[in-house]
């Protein structure tokens, strides 16, 4: 809400309010320390995630971790890359039906498996796997350690008042039942939609609630009905005394034995929503329809440390900015868990916004940049809502190739289950089938140039080269790397200062704008120079291929780069490419200037011109 009366005292002063303790806010919260800004960040809870909630990380995310500092500990408290490279489908984990305890189908998932040579090369950072519950208290104590007295949890917001000079936050401390005003200068809100979006009245739009999801966190031993160690997700669909398919999900969580050795587990199946969904159904209720599911024994232990209940939509936020608050992760775009496509979007939300926050606040850039964030974002988020909701239904697509029909005869199904698996020609046909089938789900595990093959060149912020954007692949299983404005900076590895690095770390982590020329780009360094002092802008800036490196000794970032030796690139904060010049510019510096310009919406829109060959 705006108003234009002079706002009361406040008790606390911070440049950005952060509302929200989870991934994507701990996310802002330690960019925001790492380009020097401070921030305060609140949540109402007392603490972190207490529920497993989402665990897989992708490349992209690792990356934007990898420039935050967290990535080795990540790496090292989650699973072992030999541990999560795999998706299977169970016909059950118990039961002694002839189609009870098989393997429907296994597949490479996520960049791990067969998939892990492909990856690599467009990343030099593997995808990750840790839930939230051990995740967000690895962000936060990194967090607590670069701002120490700035994250208060157990502390609520509760009003936010706009004025043309900041926000004034009303926020409740929870502990002490008292509340005090925050005068902060922007606010990112990372509170799933709870609060500011309410505040603000900010609509969602889309697909609303038609399911209702049931995640159970339980300690169980399922070593002995796990058939492999590198399973990140095992679905089971298992055929029911009535004759119908049930469905659920069976993924390890660790924390310190994985794989099927895993001590804890999150059990994931859905519901319709209404009188039978889940909040009609009690918790005892619940655990018996899991159990049936998976057919385990009556004896085996199981312990349930938790049920959660959520609804699950396909929606995006109608704006992603209003006025001085800005929509990250949940409070952005919701939508069903397929594909680990909610908290990897959501932390790169907010990597995207905090280097354009720091900038617009230390006086470097027009503020005018900051509705890049929902140029750029919002389209992200509409294609990652429109793919989750197309992976989960596709998901269950492959019930087509078992035979089983739903509302048939309980004997016709039985007998479609037990011919799927039989040994003899008819059996090996309907396995052949059901794999075509299962063909059609690499759209959920190995989308590639989904992670990766986000372009920005439409949202107006970054240059034109004067190159065609290269076609994508409308699965999104296939990354082209190009360094055309955009796209984010190609993964090359390059030598520099003894050591293998990649093109992504040669970001100094405070923020700066990184140049990357060729060997013939002695012009461009002297450029850099001549504008420091200028510019305002910090520009780290490398001729590849001379003096002190680093050096292209593979060949590969020559050949990703697509400019001459002349030529040179210009790289966002975020790792997305602002500028591209084929060949040199004849006044390099003034083409610098233009590029930084335009990247940080300062002067005209047209004064960066393509770069291209003649």
């Amino acid at each position: 809400m705006n108003s234009s009366r002079r706002p009361d005292p406040a008790d606390r002063h911070t440049p950005v309010l952060i509302v929200g303790g989870g991934g994507s806010g701990l996310t802002a919260s330690l960019a925001l320390s790492g380009l020097g800004v401070r921030s305060l960040l609140v949540e109402r809870h007392p603490g972190t995630s207490t529920l497993p909630k989402a665990h897989i990380l992708n490349a992209r995310t690792m990356e934007v971790f990898g420039q935050l500092g967290v990535a080795d500990d990540i790496y090292r408290e989650g699973a072992p890359q030999e541990n999560c490279g795999a998706m299977v489908w169970l016909s059950s984990l118990g039961g002694d039906e002839p189609y009870d305890r098989k393997v429907l189908h296994r597949t490479s998932a996520y960049g791990g498996g067969e998939l892990a040579e492909r990856y690599a090369r467009a990343s030099a950072y593997p995808h990750a796997n840790l839930g939230q519950r051990w995740l967000e208290p690895l962000l936060r104590r990194h967090a607590e350690e670069r701002a120490p007295g700035h994250l208060l949890f157990h502390h609520e917001l509760v009003d936010l008042q706009e004025d043309a000079d900041g926000v004034t936050a009303t926020v409740l401390d929870r502990t002490a039942d008292r509340t005090f005003r925050v005068r902060a200068g922007y606010v990112v809100a990372a509170d799933g939609g709870k609060t500011v979006s309410r505040l603000r009245g900010i609509r969602m739009t889309g697909t609303p609630t038609f399911l209702e999801w049931i995640n159970l966190h339980v300690r169980a031993d399922f070593s002995e009905f796990i058939p492999y160690d590198d399973a990140v997700v095992n679905r089971v669909s298992s055929l029911s005394d009535d004759g119908t398919l049930e469905h659920c999900g069976v993924v390890p969580m660790g924390p310190r034995r994985w794989g099927r050795h895993s001590e804890e587990w999150t059990l994931m199946f859905s519901r319709p929503p209404g009188a039978q969904g889940a909040a009609a159904l009690d918790d005892e209720t619940i655990v018996k329809m899991v159990r049936r599911t998976l057919k385990l024994p009556d004896d085996h232990a199981m312990d349930v440390r938790s049920i959660s209940r959520w609804p699950v939509e396909g929606t995006v936020a109608e704006h992603f900015r209003s006025g001085r608050v800005f929509l990250v992760g949940d409070a952005a775009h919701r939508h069903p868990p397929s594909g680990a496509l909610g908290l990897n979007t959501g932390v790169q939300d907010a990597h995207n916004l905090a280097w354009k926050l720091a900038h617009v606040l230390e006086g470097r850039a027009d503020s005018v940049l900051l509705d890049s964030y929902e140029a750029e974002r919002r389209p992200v988020a509409e294609r990652v809502v429109e793919r989750a909701l197309f992976s989960l239904f596709n998901q269950i697509a492959f019930t087509s190739g078992t035979g089983v029909v739903q509302g048939a005869r309980p004997e016709w199904n039985r007998a479609q289950m037990t011919a799927l698996f039989s040994d003899t020609p008819d059996g090996a046909t309907r396995r052949a089938v059901q794999r075509e089938y299962f063909a059609t789900n690499r759209i959920t595990t190995e989308h590639l140039g989904l992670e990766m093959g986000y372009d920005y060149g439409d949202a107006g912020f970054v240059g034109d080269d004067g190159t065609e954007r290269p076609e994508q692949d409308p699965l999104g299983l296939e990354h082209v790397q190009d360094a055309r404005p955009g796209s984010r900076l190609p993964h090359a590895w390059l030598r520099h200062g003894g050591r293998r690095v990649s093109t992504h770390h040669l970001h100094t982590g405070r923020g700066p704008f990184l140049l990357l020329a060729g060997s013939e780009g002695a012009p461009w360094l002297a450029a850099v120079e001549e504008l420091a002092d200028t510019c305002g802008v910090p520009v780290t800036a490398y001729a590849v291929g001379t003096g002190d490196g680093p050096w292209d000794d593979d060949g590969a970032w020559t050949e990703l780069r697509g400019h001459d030796d002349d030529g040179a690139v210009l790289v966002r904060p975020d790792g997305y490419v602002a500028m591209r010049w084929l060949v040199g510019q004849a006044r390099p510096a003034a083409a610098l200037g233009a590029a930084l310009d335009l990247a940080l919406a300062r002067g005209a829109r047209d004064a960066v011109r393509p770069g291209g060959r003649d």
